[in-house]
Parts: C-alpha cells; structure tokens; sequence
C-alpha cells in the first residue's frame, strides 16, 4: 500500500512518526512522509522518502510565533498555533494538492489532522495517530484536557470548553470555503483514532463512542553502535550519575530561569549535572567541573546513566525516562505538557510536578530530594519494565493496516493485508 504519514511540527514530534513510517516500510509499504523545509534533511536520513512543506515552521515558531512571549493559558497557546497553521497553510495545500493523488491512505498527526480536507477530489482512507489523547473525557487519564485526575465531569468540562479552540487549530486555513472546512473536520471527527504511548501514561477508554487504544510510544533508536560522545562518556565515568536537566527548544526568560534554579538546587543536594545547551548557562564559568553542557544527545544512552531526569513534559523526553528507569521532575510550560507531568506523578515514578513560572529555589529543591526515595525509584524500575516490554512501532503500524484497509474495502478497493495480531488495548472494556 502507499501511504504518506503527515508529519508536522518540532524535532520530537517527527521522530515518532519516523519510527512509524520505518516500521510500515519494514512491512512492504511504500511510504512518504511531509517535512517543513527545516526537517526534510531528517526525513531523508532516517531511509524515507520526504515530502517537502515549503516553509522554515520551527523557524517561523522561534522567531515571529513567541516574539510577545508564549501565552499561559491552554486557550492562547492554541491561539498561537493557529497563526503558524495560517502561515504554513499555502504550502501546505501545495504539497497536498501534489502528494494526495499518488497515495492510498494517510495517517494524520494531531498538527496535520485536517490537511486531508484542504483540498478537493477523492477522499483517501486516513488514521489519526496521536502522542497525547487530545480529546475531552471525564477520564483523566485518557485526556490531555483533564484537570484532575481519576473521574470527573470537571475533566469533560474542560475538554468541552477546549473544543471550539481545538476545531478552530484544525481548520487555520484562511483560503478554504466553508463546505471544504466542515467536510474536513467531518473527516477529522470520524477518522478512527489511535494513541502512540504507553497504556501507563494513557490508559485505553472508550470516548464518545470509540475505543481509543494506546499502542505503545515508537521509539526511533539510534543506529547500532551507537556511542556518547567522549566528553558526556567521561564525565559520566568521574563520579556519581548525576542529574540530568533539559527543557526543550523554548528559550523564554522563565525557561531559563527554571534551569538556572534546577541546576542550583542540583548541586546544593550534592548532585553533579548534565544540563541541555541554549539557556544561556553554560556560559556561566561558576559552575566549573560539577555541571557538563551538552547539545543534542540521545536519550537512550544517556537517561540510563542519570540518578533522575528533570524535563518539560514532551511525549518523547517522558517516555525515554520511562523506559530508562529513571526517576522524573517535570517541569511543564505548554500544550500536552501538564498532561505528562501530571500522569508521571499519579503512576508514581515522579515527584509532584512544578509549573515552569512556579519553580522557585525551594519547590525545586523538596522536589529533588523527593525523587531520591526508595518507593519512587523502585516504581519508576517497574514501569520501566513494562515499557520495554511494549511494541510501539509494531501496535501502530498494526492498526494503521488495519484501519486503512479498513478504509479501502468501504470504498470499493480490493486489498489482502497480511495477517497481524492485535495491538495492545484493543479489546472491548
């Protein structure tokens, strides 16, 4: 089957879906996969054929997007990327006007979920595959909306006040008429859906009708042989694992100083640090020899070696440090991210989390200390257990075959997928 996967967004929303699209390939599918101007070269290197999206979005996200800071509120995040949809929109449409002849299926993103409807012609079989259950619920393990956790009308409150933002990110296109808008969220609302993380984090439950599964997160592991570099190796080597502190590719003030604040505390605890370049702080010449600076390196290889990990809650940085075992401080910013922190707390491998505008000197400071507990680190080695014992790419790529030769039999299209078992979580409750 051909099947383009509609990839958007930064450096951690694509390695997922590359994991993904690698997995289909290993099952004889010919698979393409959209990628701004700025991820192409990613795309590519990972052995998958790249279809390009005309605009520099990370770079448009950085420098214009965040240029009056990032909104608190889940509301005005959306807000704002809504205007990188609009600006990314022309291109967008280009691309898809060109790839959607040439395919027989498609797996959306939450970013990409309604690019299918931004151009007309014969609809293709798609699947929505999500990193975090963007949908409302009463559940709040089931909904990146939820406040609470347990069950709660309170959690499908907030999810049904976030609905008409939501609606609004998925339909950015300036250009598109009204029928063309309503036709594709009438898709986006109908697509069967799936969510590509652990049943740890996200547990499976029937929402507004439909069984959403968890799959397992698809972790796209480095080639074999693999090394850290030598600096980050004997740093590791001199002494005790030390804790490791990166909050993403944001470089707003609070960013920077929740940083500042975590590596402070770290160290009045007696901890060494490997601490994520670009705050600012490896400039700083106090720290001396207690604090390594590194660029990007992977997780995989480096989360083992760390006493704990503190984050901002991406899907990709969460799951990494739970399949490493390894305690978490998450210090959430946007978007999914206080969903993650809040379920790394509730499953018990992390301490309560810290709103990045809230992590003073003191809060971070109990909150380490919390995380050197024998009950935490032994949850946090059980999960891990079970995480490695999940298959993410292989429950994914099983419910997109599943769903889109679903998809093609309704229209008429005769296809003999080979058999699969099914993913995890796909049973009735």
């Amino acid at each position: 089957m051909r099947i383009a996967v509609l990839a958007a967004g930064s450096r951690g929303d694509y390695q997922p879906a590359l994991a993904v699209a690698r997995g289909l390939q290993s099952r004889g599918h010919d698979v393409g996969m959209t990628a701004t101007t700025d991820f192409v070269d990613l795309v590519r290197d990972a052995g998958v054929r790249a279809e390009e999206v005309a605009v520099d979005a990370m770079g448009y996200y950085r420098n214009d997007a965040l240029r009056r800071g990032m909104p608190v509120g889940l509301t005005e995040q959306m807000g704002l990327l809504g205007e990188v949809a609009r600006v990314m929109a022309p291109a967008v449409r280009a691309t898809m006007t060109d790839l959607l002849p040439r395919y027989d299926g498609l797996v959306t993103t939450a970013m990409s979920s309604a690019w299918p409807g931004m151009v007309g012609g014969p609809r293709r079989p798609q699947v929505l595959m999500m990193f975090v259950p963007a949908l409302a619920s009463v559940w709040g393990d089931a909904s990146l909306y939820a406040v609470r956790g347990g069950r709660s009308v309170h959690n499908l409150v907030a999810g049904l006040r976030a609905t008409v933002p939501s609606l609004r990110l998925a339909s950015a296109d300036p250009a598109a008429s009204r029928r063309d808008r309503l036709r594709g969220l009438a898709q986006l609302a109908t697509a069967p859906a799936f969510v590509a993380n652990s049943a740890r984090l996200v547990t499976p439950r029937r929402v507004g009708g439909r069984l959403v599964r968890s799959t397992g997160y698809p972790f796209l592991d480095v080639p074999d042989g693999t090394s850290l570099p030598d600096p980050v190796a004997r740093f590791l080597d001199a002494g005790p694992p030390p804790v490791y502190a990166g909050l993403g590719s944001h470089t707003v003030p609070a960013v920077r100083a929740a940083l500042r604040h975590t590596v402070d505390a770290a160290l009045e605890l007696g901890h060494r640090a490997v601490v994520q370049r670009g705050s600012g702080l490896e400039d700083q010449e106090e720290y001396a020899a207690r604090v390594l600076f590194v660029d990007d390196v992977p997780h995989e290889l480096l989360f083992p070696r760390v006493a704990a990990v503190v984050h901002h809650g991406g899907a990709g940085t969460t799951a990494q440090a739970l399949r490493a075992g390894r305690p978490q401080l998450v210090l959430p910013f946007t978007m999914d991210q206080p969903f993650f922190a809040r379920r790394v707390h509730e499953i018990g491998v992390g301490a309560a989390p810290v709103p990045t505008p809230e992590a003073t000197p003191q809060r971070l400071r109990a909150a380490l200390t919390e995380l050197r507990s024998a009950r935490v680190a032994a949850t946090a080695a059980t999960v891990a257990r079970v995480v490695r014992g999940e298959d993410g790419v292989g429950g994914a790529v099983a419910v997109i075959e599943q769903e889109l030769a679903r998809g093609r039999s309704d229209r008429g299209v005769r296809h003999h997928p080979r058999p699969w078992s099914d993913p995890p979580g796909t049973g009735d409750e």
